[in-house]
């Protein structure tokens, strides 16, 4: 008996989604960095054996929007739990606090036909004896708003400690079907999506708090070609968009040092994925509100 389905990851900023999905998957399909709002969009991890596929959909975390980029990013999470077969509910056992988003999430998770799973993650920060209180915190939250945990697993993302029970329990609900993906197929993002969030994940992790989030990445040129020695090289050409002419300036760096350590992070992890030679030049644009201009928010929005 075969079985296949979709499955939603949600939770609040940093509670460890895309970082799950990618150690069930066994590929980098998000990135994953210590910053809120690194997801933007909903992003697909694919895994597939002999019994199952299971199509985990990693959302942005949870919070309360300031601009139009953050309205879709929550439409991206109230879509991708609509028709799902089951929703994993991730925790920050570190960080156990029942709070708004806390209970906007169960709120609108708890009138749902899905089956829900509570995952708590993280727990090799705490006392084990704390994890029984988070569990009970949690159940009766949720039961006090008509909803029913099927399963509560406690995990450690980081140890990959309680990964392959959590597996085994998404699979138990999900129905027979055959293939929605192809065997082969680990994510639904293009090439050039990842090479932008590579890009933008190495701009979060090196830059100020204020400046990353501000920044879209959007690649202008992909091509291959061959070079004098009839080896294979990609030139990509990136621009990094920012809202403001101050931003321009760290993101470039004294004597263009920050872009050039961006990129040459960025191309490692590019010619790693493409399994070639990369020439990679970024460019950095001022576009004053990009996050309130539909125009810039086309890549989010479709995936809603």
């Amino acid at each position: 008996m075969f079985k296949s389905g979709y499955i939603t990851v949600v939770g609040k900023p940093n509670a460890g989604k895309s970082t799950l999905v990618n150690k069930l998957v066994g590929f980098k399909v998000a990135i994953t960095t210590p910053k809120p709002q690194t997801t933007r969009f909903n992003i697909k991890g694919i895994i597939t054996d002999e019994n199952s596929q299971m199509v985990l959909i990693d959302t942005p975390g949870v919070h309360v929007p300031k601009d139009k980029m953050g309205e879709y990013m929550m439409k991206n999470v109230d879509s991708a739990i609509e028709s799902v077969d089951v929703i994993i509910y991730m925790v920050d056992a570190s960080k156990p606090t029942i709070d708004k988003a806390s209970e906007t999430i169960m709120q609108n998770i708890s009138g749902k036909k899905n089956n829900v799973i509570l995952c708590i993650n993280k727990i090799d920060k705490i006392e084990k004896g704390k994890i029984l209180k988070i569990i009970t915190i949690y159940n009766e939250y949720f039961k006090s708003v008509g909803g029913e945990f099927k399963e509560i697993v406690p995990i450690s993302v980081y140890r990959e400690d309680g990964l392959n029970i959590l597996k085994e329990c998404i699979v138990k609900y999900l129905p027979e079907g055959d293939l929605i993906y192809g065997e082969d197929e680990i994510t639904d993002i293009t090439e050039r999506e990842i090479i932008e969030e590579i890009i933008r994940e190495k701009a979060l992790n090196n830059l100020d708090e204020e400046v990353p989030h501000g920044i879209k990445v959007e690649v202008e040129k992909f091509k291959k070609r061959k070079n004098r020695e009839k080896q294979s090289i990609y030139d990509i050409e990136v621009n990094i968009i920012c809202e403001k002419m101050s931003h321009k300036g760290i993101i470039i760096g004294k004597d263009g040092a920050m872009l050039k350590k961006i990129g040459t992070q960025a191309r490692i992890d590019i010619e790693n994925m493409l399994e070639d030679k990369v020439n990679l030049k970024l460019w950095v644009k001022v576009r004053q509100d990009w996050q309130d201009n539909e125009n810039y928010l086309k890549n989010i929005k479709s995936k809603i």
